[in-house]
């Protein structure tokens, strides 16, 4: 029997990775680097914005100011004030679930207070946000989602996780967690959920109504 949720935040409570993929390539115009909306979604979506950094000076052979990744958290975060929306039916669900619930998500703890103040999804959850900055390795480790079962004294084997990105999927899987991938987002593509089971998922969902009759029937009896 299912003992707890892990729920991503990016991409699954809050239709935000455009919105921050946009961001990416506006801060990145800024240096030079012309890159699309949609191949920042392809390319950083489920990474840190630390390991985003590293993966630009990389790929494009740069050096990136010392303050990039806090100009673009301020970016960021400013945008989502006034443009961030929750994901349709993410309450229904949450209201639903018969199993505590908890954030698991790479975003700094700044962008994910934000977050879940900005949209009221807070109420929801209180103090059980876990983010990459709790532990010492981010996804695809599978350190944040041991961390976050341990904080419920629930072994991971008992949880289920909902992520929308290779990363958090292949970290789920790594703990010893099911994974659900979720793929209603306004940043999914055709490709995306064939990535996602290749990951690890074991089914992946279109929607939060799809969402909640899994986690209520098919879900529970594995």
């Amino acid at each position: 029997m299912k003992e707890l949720f892990f729920f991503d935040c990016d991409g699954v409570l809050v239709d935000s990775e455009v919105l921050s993929a946009a961001t990416t390539s506006e801060i990145l115009a800024e240096q030079g680097i012309t890159l699309s909306v949609q191949d920042s979604i392809r390319i950083f979506t489920g990474k840190t914005i630390g390991d985003a950094a590293r993966l630009v000076a990389e790929r494009y052979d740069v050096t990136l100011p010392e303050d990039y990744a806090a100009r673009h958290e301020a970016a960021l975060l400013r945008r989502f004030t006034e443009e961030l929306r929750e994901i349709a039916g993410i309450r229904q669900v949450l209201e639903a679930c018969t199993a505590p619930v908890c954030v698991t998500s790479n975003s700094t703890r700044s962008r994910l207070a934000l977050t879940l103040q900005t949209t009221g999804l807070l109420r929801y959850f209180g103090r059980n946000v876990f983010s990459a900055e709790d532990v010492a390795a981010p996804k695809p480790a599978p350190d944040l989602f041991r961390h976050a079962a341990a904080a419920f004294g629930v072994d991971p084997a008992r949880c289920i996780t909902i992520d929308d990105s290779v990363s958090g999927i292949a970290g789920a899987r790594a703990a010893g967690a099911r994974a659900i991938g979720f793929c209603g987002g306004s940043h999914i593509t055709d490709g995306t959920p064939a990535q996602l089971l290749a990951a690890g998922a074991e089914i992946c969902l279109h929607s939060m109504a799809e969402l909640q009759d899994y986690l209520h029937s098919a879900a529970p009896n594995r």
